[in-house]
């Protein structure tokens, strides 16, 4: 089995600076990429039932005979496709090449290419607006699709308008409903939402720390949001093709519903429904309240760092992790998702000493492998929504600190543990991760078993509706209640 992780090595060049370098798993094996390697994501072929994770292969539009291409239903796909697993022992910066500059992409991907059941579809590839026959629908799973044009340069708007054109274009060429999952909506705590640029002061000045106040605590900002025509068009399409939108959360949903559009269905990500255990919520509880009641420090416990720009000064919670995880739990380690991280590790070892040795360092960049990886570990804590969804997927509990909306509205509709980054009080001398948990609402109060079973009810009826073979472990989910 192919184990597409590497370890981080620390160590000191000649010039004195930190490098990184990547050593495979011993126990990993090296795949050669096939021709149908999509070098935009990576996944699993391997059967591992007891976590509820498979894989289905995708069969392409080429290469089998016409009763074998409609003795399945067709479903055409937007997006990397997952078939292959990866090759291991890959740096983070070639790892980069298969699972994007953010590995967090790879699960959620890979968690909506599982909501079909591959043993009755065929999956094709229309992402370039190929012509597919005897499609009954399109599956889109484009998250990061629904933006302010205003928080782009003249260069990022125009990548963005180039994206949202290759996504309509593909969904425009079928004769078939579309589907789109999981789209959200990207604005940061930060931003000015109103009209007027937010909050002021005394001299009616615009006050940075009062309108991130505001909008953290206040969803209702999202109704001053304006999506650009092109985001509202592919909407439009998307409906009256007969399909589905479905988004990350609430915000998302009420900004769609702001701007004049049929509400979508809040449902989260797609990873909500990797791990298909009927009572994973009460599995989860009783690790959380395990941990709780031992205090150790010697757990194990897996680190998701802050989002942090290399051109911007680290955060207190970064520095945090530094002071009050890292050094306070020596098992802990660090799961990094970009190459920004790698370089986060090096400022927090230059400023705290925080030399992590190559067994607390690493990263994944094949979703399975993700979840493998996690499963010997007692909790998670930190910033990454998808880091976290791993390790829900591994049974592991864990809390997530939302630092905008994108994190906040998905914990949200998934009952996750999280709290919002301007009320976390992240103290970064008194922090205790256990006083902590005691006061974040768990998965029982949050009522996540519920959640899930509403979640996967409504991919049932959706699925059912447009006649595509959900995952039978879904359907087992949606029909649990």
């Amino acid at each position: 089995m192919a184990m597409a992780v590497a370890w981080f090595r620390l160590r000191t060049s000649q010039s004195g600076a930190l490098e990184l370098t990547a050593a495979a798993s011993r126990h990993s094996k090296v795949l050669k990429p096939t021709a149908h390697a999509i070098p935009a994501s990576a996944s699993s072929s391997d059967d591992t039932s007891s976590s509820s994770l498979d894989s289905g292969s995708s069969s392409g539009s080429s290469g089998s005979s016409a009763a074998t291409a409609f003795s399945k239903r067709r479903i055409g796909w937007v997006g990397a496709m997952y078939g292959e697993r990866p090759p291991s022992g890959l740096s983070l910066a070639e790892a980069a090449s298969v699972a994007t500059g953010n590995f967090g992409n790879a699960v959620w991907g890979y968690a909506a290419w599982q909501l079909l059941d591959h043993s009755a579809v065929e999956v094709l590839d229309v992402t370039l607006g190929q012509l597919a026959d005897g499609l009954l629908a399109v599956l889109m799973p484009t998250a990061n699709l629904l933006f302010d044009m205003r928080s782009y340069g003249k260069s990022g708007r125009q990548l963005m308008t180039q994206r949202l054109h290759r996504v309509a274009t593909a969904a425009a060429a079928q004769a078939a409903p579309v589907l789109l999952v999981g789209i959200g909506m990207q604005v940061e705590f930060d931003e000015q939402l109103s009209g007027e640029g937010g909050a002021t002061d005394a001299n009616n000045n615009t006050s940075h720390i009062n309108a991130t106040r505001q909008a953290s605590a206040d969803a209702a900002a999202a109704q001053h949001v304006r999506l650009p025509r092109e985001q509202t068009q592919l909407l439009a399409q998307v409906h009256k093709s007969g399909g589905i939108v479905t988004t990350r959360g609430a915000f998302t949903a009420a900004v769609v519903a702001a701007n004049g559009l049929p509400p979508p269905l809040p449902l989260g990500c797609p990873s909500f429904m990797l791990n298909h255990n009927l009572e994973l919520g009460a599995v989860l509880q009783r690790k959380w309240d395990a941990v709780l009641a031992g205090r150790s420090t010697s757990m194990r416990l897996a680190v998701t760092l802050p989002a942090t720009p290399g051109s911007k000064p680290l955060p207190p919670h970064a520095h945090l992790l530094a002071k009050r995880i890292f050094k306070r739990f020596p098992n802990s380690v660090a799961v990094l998702q970009t190459g920004e991280d790698a370089l986060t590790l090096r400022r927090l070892n230059a400023k705290h000493g925080t030399c992590l040795g190559a067994e607390r360092i690493h990263y994944f960049y094949d979703p399975q492998s993700w979840v493998d990886g996690l499963r010997s570990f007692d909790f998670v804590f930190g910033f990454r929504i998808h880091g976290t969804m791993a390790a829900l997927a591994a049974e592991v509990p864990g809390i997530v600190v939302s630092k905008d909306y994108r994190i906040k509205e998905l914990a949200e509709a998934m009952a996750l543990p999280s709290i919002d980054l301007l009320a976390a009080q992240l103290n970064e001398d008194t922090f205790d991760l256990f006083d902590f948990m005691e006061a974040v609402p768990a998965y029982a109060e949050n009522g996540f078993d519920k959640r899930r079973r509403q979640v996967a009810g409504v991919y049932v009826r959706e699925f059912e509706r447009h006649r595509v073979p959900l995952h039978p472990g879904i359907a087992a989910i949606g029909s649990s209640g």
